[in-house]
């Protein structure tokens, strides 16, 4: 039985970590986190935001009190269960780092469709379709006055 993390969004997209099912993976950007999002790119996430604990019957995925909160399947939570074959799309902060978390067998996690990875757009293309527009509406403004 494993956990795999598939990296959907934020500096790790594309990527993809295994951990033991039988020990608590830890998410955050502090470096002792066994999921370690990068501290200057995904600010979103906390230091140390969320764990995936071992429980009785299973799994829980437990918020460590962010600052921007835990989202699983885009709801907000404190706690969340893990149910083994079923991968839940986990979000740290709005708009931080997506993951798909995955808890299986050898057979289930072959049987796991590709991770669904969002394309990234660089970060100078927003500003400058705004500024486009503000300088054509200035130039528009200019030639009727």
């Amino acid at each position: 039985m494993r956990v795999v993390i598939d990296h959907l969004a934020g500096s790790r997209r594309g990527q993809r970590q295994e951990f033991p099912a039988g020990k608590r993976v830890r998410f955050g950007r502090h470096p002792e986190c066994e999921v370690s999002f990068d501290p200057h790119r995904d600010i979103d996430a906390s230091s140390r935001h969320a764990e995936l604990r071992v429980v009785d019957a299973g799994w829980v995925l437990v918020d460590l009190g962010s600052s921007n909160g835990t989202y699983a399947e885009g709801h907000r939570v404190t706690e969340s269960p893990v149910a083994r074959g079923i991968p839940v799309s986990i979000e740290f902060g709005p708009g931080g780092p997506r993951i798909r978390l995955f808890v299986g067998d050898d057979k289930e996690i072959e049987a796991l469709p590709p991770a669904p990875v969002e394309l990234s757009r660089p970060s100078w293309v927003v500003p400058a379709i705004v500024g486009g527009v503000v300088l054509v509406v200035i130039i528009l403004a200019a030639l009727t006055c």
